[in-house]
């Protein structure tokens, strides 16, 4: 039965080491930064990708609505000012991100 946990262990760690990460998939062009403060899909046949970004958009959202309740603010104010200094950071850095029109740029 140690055996079986083990191996069982092994096996998990070794997958989660496929999982692509937000450095990975910025990285490998497949995710870029909107300007509406949340991530987006370039490559939409990436099913790994759709998964981060739903998970971090999930987690930003929930940031960004605490930080909005802080400050006693619309969530879409803080959505416009993270999306500015997100979509900044992105180009600086040479990582695609989303222009004022929607488009994609790097």
């Amino acid at each position: 039965m140690k055996k079986i946990t083990l191996l069982i262990s092994a096996l998990l760690v070794s997958v989660s080491s496929w999982a692509l990460d937000l450095s990975q998939a910025k990285s490998q062009n497949l995710v870029g930064e909107k300007n509406n403060g949340y991530l987006g899909l370039i490559v939409s046949s990436n099913t790994d990708a759709a998964a981060l970004i739903a998970d971090i958009n999930r987690k930003r959202k929930a940031k960004y609505q605490s930080i909005a309740n802080k400050q006693n603010t619309q969530l879409a104010n803080i959505e416009k000012i993270a999306g500015e200094k997100l979509t900044a950071k992105a180009k600086a850095a040479g990582q695609a991100y989303q222009d004022a029109s929607g488009s994609w740029k790097k």
